[in-house]
C-alpha cells in the first residue's frame, strides 16, 4: 500500500454536487443555479490514470462533502487494484474567505493505493508523485 498527501494545482473538474452524492459525475458550468464541487486536478489525474489501466474501473463517493465541510472521499476499484483520495481544503484562509473551496489550488489530496501487482500500485502512485509536489507516507 502506497500513501501520499499531495498539493493540488488547480480545479480538474467542477460537477454537478446533487448528482456526485449519487455517484454520478456530470460537468456542470460554475455559473449554475445548482451546487456544484469542485474535483482538484490531482482526482482527476488519478481517475485518468486508473481507466488507462481498467476502463471498467467504478469510482463511487465514499464520504461526499456537504453545506458544512468542504472535504469529501471517494473509492476507486478496478481489477486488481483500488484508490481512496480524501480532498482537504488546506489554504485559502477558509472560514475568513468562504469561497476558498470553490479553487482546486486550495486542496490536498490523501491518495492511497492498494494493488495486487506493485508494478500497478507504484504507475498510480507515479502518476501523482511525477507531477505534483508529494509527502509519501
Amino acid at each position: 500500500m502506497i500513501t501520499l498527501l499531495a498539493k493540488a494545482e488547480g480545479t480538474g473538474r467542477v460537477v454537478n454536487w446533487s448528482r456526485f452524492k449519487q455517484g454520478e459525475w456530470v460537468d456542470q458550468s460554475r455559473i449554475s443555479l445548482t451546487p456544484t464541487t469542485v474535483i482538484p486536478d490531482v482526482i482527476v489525474d488519478v481517475m485518468e490514470k486508473c481507466e488507462s489501466i481498467d476502463p471498467s474501473c467504478s469510482v463511487e463517493p465514499l464520504f461526499p462533502n456537504g453545506f458544512t465541510t468542504a472535504q469529501f472521499d471517494i473509492a476507486i476499484k478496478g481489477n486488481g487494484f483500488a484508490v481512496n483520495c480524501g480532498r482537504r481544503l488546506a489554504r485559502g484562509l477558509f472560514p475568513l474567505n468562504p469561497i476558498a473551496a470553490e479553487f482546486g489550488a486550495n486542496y490536498d489530496v490523501l491518495v492511497t493505493v492498494s494493488a495486487t501487482d506493485q508494478k500497478v500500485e507504484e504507475a498510480i502512485a507515479e502518476a501523482v508523485s511525477g507531477k505534483y509536489q508529494c509527502k509519501r507516507s
